[in-house]
C-alpha cells in the first residue's frame, strides 16, 4: 500500500520519545512527513488523519500504563483505517500494559496499528546521583529504531489492505492494571539559585508553573514529569519530596542493568 505522508505524534515532556519515532520514521526515505506534537497544550486539536498516512505515536509511561495527560490528549485525534506505529518509553523499570493500552486507544480512534515497540528513555526521576537509565535513548536504541522503521516500510510496501490481523500481539493485560494516583507534590524550587528566566514555564506540558513574584507550580496540574528539572540551566528545580527520592533511590538500586527495546511487527 501506498504512504503519502508519515505524521509524527509525541506527547514527549523530556524528549525521548519524540527521539524514538523521529528514528523510526527517519528510515522511511522518499515519504514527506510532519509532526502533530501533543506534549503542550498549543498543539492540541482535533485532527483527522486518513488511510494514505501513517501515523506514528510516541508516548511516555507511567507506572505501567500511558502517561494520563497523553490520553487525554490523544482523544482529540481520529483515525480513518489508518495505519498507525505504537512506540511506548519507559524508564528502564516495565512497561506493562501500556502497549495493549496504546493499541486500544489507537484503534478506538479507527487508526490500525501495525507495529509497536517498547524502548528506554531516562527515567525523569534520573539525577546526577542516582542515574535510571541515564541518556537513554542513546546511539545504540536510536540505531535499532531506524532498523524497524526500514521493516515496517517494507511490510507497508508489501500490504494490499489493513485489517484487525496487521496488529501483532503485544504483552499486557487487559483489563490493565491500576495507574498510580495523582502525586500530591510538585518539584521544588531553589530559590536562591532561580533567575526566573521562565525556561521552565515553556518547558511544562501541563501547563503547571506561573511566574509571578517567584516560580510557582499548582499541584493539581503538576504531572510530575520533571521536564522543568531537567531544562532548568540553574538546577533551581530539584526532586525534595520524600516519597519521590525513595522512589528515585529505589530505582537507581534495583533497575540499573540495561535493558534493551523490544520490537513487535
Amino acid at each position: 500500500m501506498k504512504i503519502n505522508r508519515i505524521w509524527l505524534v509525541p506527547f514527549s515532556p523530556t524528549g525521548g520519545s519524540r527521539k524514538v519515532i523521529t528514528a523510526i520514521a527517519a528510515a522511511m526515505t522518499g515519504i514527506p512527513s510532519e509532526e502533530c506534537d501533543l506534549t503542550y497544550a498549543a498543539g492540541v486539536g482535533s485532527r483527522r488523519f486518513g488511510p494514505d498516512e501513517l501515523v506514528i505515536i510516541g508516548v511516555p509511561v507511567y507506572a505501567g500504563r500511558v502517561a494520563p495527560l497523553a490520553v487525554e490528549r490523544l482523544q482529540a485525534l481520529q483515525g480513518d483505517r489508518t495505519p498507525a506505529v505504537i512506540v511506548a518509553t519507559y524508564g528502564n523499570r516495565d512497561f506493562e500494559d501500556a502497549l495493549v493500552e496504546l493499541r486500544d486507544i489507537a484503534r478506538q480512534a479507527s487508526f490500525v496499528p501495525l507495529a509497536a515497540a517498547a524502548f528506554i528513555g531516562e527515567h525523569s526521576f534520573s539525577g546526577a546521583e542516582t542515574p535510571i537509565a541515564a541518556g537513554r535513548p542513546d546511539g545504540p536504541d536510536l540505531g535499532i529504531a531506524e532498523a524497524f522503521g526500514a521493516r515496517i516500510g517494507a511490510r507497508l510496501a508489501a500490504l494490499e489492505a489493513l485489517d484487525a490481523t496487521c496488529c501483532p500481539d503485544l504483552p499486557g493485560n487487559v483489563p490493565y492494571r491500576e495507574g498510580a494516583p495523582p502525586l500530591p507534590l510538585t518539584p521544588s524550587l531553589v530559590e536562591a539559585a532561580c533567575t526566573q528566566c521562565g525556561i521552565c514555564l515553556t518547558a511544562c506540558p501541563s501547563e503547571a508553573i506561573t511566574l509571578q513574584d517567584k516560580i510557582a507550580i499548582d499541584v493539581e496540574r503538576c504531572i510530575f514529569c520533571c521536564a522543568c528539572i531537567k531544562s532548568c540551566p540553574e538546577e533551581a528545580l530539584v526532586i525534595d519530596a520524600a516519597p519521590v527520592r525513595q522512589v528515585r533511590q529505589w530505582l537507581h538500586e534495583h533497575c540499573t542493568a540495561r535493558r534493551e527495546p523490544q520490537l513487535y511487527l
